[in-house]
């Protein structure tokens, strides 16, 4: 009986229309500088006192200040130009690590905001890059 009741709430897919990413941040003042440089922009959206929002392309990033901790989680942002981001980012002081590059299929790299959160931009090398 279980397995009848699991197969059919699995047939049944998830009607998710957006994602957002919860990120926990020590000081908002600081850490909405950083990442209005990162992004090039301010946030789209600050719901309520304390929380902001910035929309990065299909997904919603949410800076929360609070007790920061290792997530365990890496909040990747899809790029058109890897090198020109990294370029960019670097001029704004930002350490990035090392391109790695998996020919004809992917090449990212990763970096940390001021609070250690993981973060990573990667480009994609096949012929289905959008």
């Amino acid at each position: 009986m279980f397995q009848k009741s699991m197969k059919n709430a699995m047939a049944a897919k998830m009607d998710c229309v957006e994602a957002t990413i919860g990120v926990t941040v020590r000081s908002m003042p600081a850490a909405r500088v950083w990442y209005e440089r990162l992004l090039g922009k301010p946030p789209e959206l600050e719901p309520v006192p304390g929380i902001i929002e910035f929309r990065v392309g299909e997904t919603w990033l949410q800076l929360e200040e609070g007790q920061v901790g290792s997530g365990g989680w890496v909040f990747r942002m899809g790029v058109q130009s890897l090198e020109q981001e990294r370029t960019r980012l670097t001029r704004l002081g930002i350490t990035i690590g090392e391109t790695v590059r998996v020919p004809g299929v992917i090449q990212f790299c990763d970096f940390k905001d001021p609070d250690g959160n993981s973060l990573s931009l990667y480009e994609l090398l096949t012929s289905q890059k959008s």
